[in-house]
Order: structure tokens, then sequence, then C-alpha cells
């Protein structure tokens, strides 16, 4: 059966935390999408491959991540279809459990553990589901407080993961700004970003798998650069208008490259 390229995971056989020259750290990363935004985090480990082991990410089935999409069974699937930003921080809370004898987090402090996720539905009135008595939005409120607790970090895009892709190839336009889930503007289904994204030769094929090589260090610099300009308040790290944070967490990563990259 086909495997994603595996990270070599730390372990005391090979502790690479002692000996990197920079820091300790790793982040760890919890997505939303097991698809799409998998396929660019391990693109951005092979761009900077100085830091490959220090960008992991968070699974508590890793016969499931480290399976080719496509070749997952329906099993496999439905566990990381559970993707829902409370799941998403119950999904880091036991792998930490888990993986504390291979990862000691207790020992590395300045280790990093991230959400990446879109606003989707997150903001809506609508109940999760009829049975249940909380709203989308009642949620989202709990787990943005769960992770101040916890001190996990968010990585939003308002509306789709796209909007991070879109900023690698064009500047954003009225049309695209018009899609975000805003104070007087609902979530809604579309294939805007993905026909913007083939337009510009660069598609999602099967709509969800990037191809690599459309994606290098400086089209990663200039996304980081746009969607620094979108975010006007900095502070406001769950924006209600056109924007992904998810250059915090690229600049975040960044930091982590030697000093002469």
């Amino acid at each position: 059966m086909p495997l994603i390229k595996s990270r070599i995971p730390f372990s005391h056989e090979n502790p690479y935390r002692p000996v990197r020259p920079i820091t300790s750290k790793i982040i760890f990363l919890s997505l939303e999408g097991s698809v799409t935004e998998e396929e660019y985090f391990e693109r951005i480990s092979e761009l900077f491959c100085e830091i490959k082991s220090k960008i992991q990410f968070v699974s508590v089935a890793e016969d499931a991540v480290h399976t080719a999409p496509k070749h997952r069974t329906p099993d496999q699937a439905k566990m990381l279809s559970k993707v829902r930003p409370r799941q998403l921080v119950e999904r880091i809370d036991q792998f930490k459990l888990e993986k504390d004898d291979i990862y000691q987090f207790s020992q590395y402090p300045e280790d990093e553990f991230w959400l990446v996720t879109d606003v989707d539905k997150n903001w809506s009135n609508e109940r999760i589901s009829p049975n249940e008595g909380k709203t989308f939005y009642d949620e989202w409120k709990d787990t943005i407080e769960m992770c101040k607790t916890k001190n996990y970090r968010y990585a939003i895009s308002n509306p789709f993961f796209e909007v991070w892709l879109l900023l690698h190839h064009d500047i954003p336009n009225d049309e695209d700004k018009s899609f975000a889930v805003t104070d007087t503007h609902l979530y809604e289904k579309t294939d805007h970003f993905r026909t913007r994204l083939r337009n510009l030769g660069v598609p999602l094929e099967d709509r969800k798998h990037m191809k690599p090589f459309d994606y290098n260090i400086e089209k990663v610099k200039t996304a980081i650069s746009r969607a620094e300009a979108l975010h006007l308040e900095k502070t406001d790290l769950y924006p209600r208008y056109f924007v992904t944070t998810v250059y915090i967490l690229m600049n975040k990563i960044m930091n982590m490259l030697p000093k002469n990259e």
C-alpha cells in the first residue's frame, strides 16, 4: 500500500532534539483537511528540509495519516473526518497523552501546537445536530477558550484554506473577498477558489490534490507578505473578513531555519 513519506519521529535512538543548532522546538499541526492541508505542509517540510523533522502532524492513528489519501480505508477516512475545531483540540490532547514517552513534552515547553482550520460554519447559529443544543458558534467560542487555556495556537482561513494557496499565485480580487464570512455574509459552499487556482494554471486535482512543484520558497514568501497585508488588526486572530492567518504559522516555521538561510 503506498505510503506518504514519513518523518522520522523523535526517539531515544534518534534524539534529534539535542543536536539541532537553533532550537529543540517542534511544531505540531492538527489539520482540518487530511488531504490538501496535509499535502501542503508535506511540501513545506520538503522545501525547508533542514527542519523537516520539526514539523509534525498530530495523529492518533498514524496508519491512517501515513497512508496516501486515495488508498485510505473508509474507517481511516471517517477517523480523519473528525475535524470540527473542538475535535482538533481533542486530537492534540489525546496525542500528547499517547506520545509523551516519545516526545517528552514536559521537557520541551517551547513546543507549539497549532490548529489549522477554515471558518466554514464555525460562526453559524445553526445547531450542530438536531439532538444537540449547541450551535457551531457556541462550540467555536468554547474551543477558542480551550486553546487559550491550553496554549494551543490557531491558523484560520476565512473562508477556506484555498485562500492561502491562492496568495502564492495571485493578489485576491473583490470577487474573492466577497466569499468571506462576515457579520453580514454567512458561510456558503463554493468552488470559486478551486476555479481560480485552475485558471491560474495551478489546479487542485480531483478537487483536493495539489501539485508540489506549484509551490516553492519564493511563492511561500509572497503568500506570507500578501496575507500579512490583508490582516488589518494583527491582534485579531479570528478575523471576520477575508484573510488567512496561516502566514503567522509559516513565519514560526521559517524562524526555526538556521540563521544563514
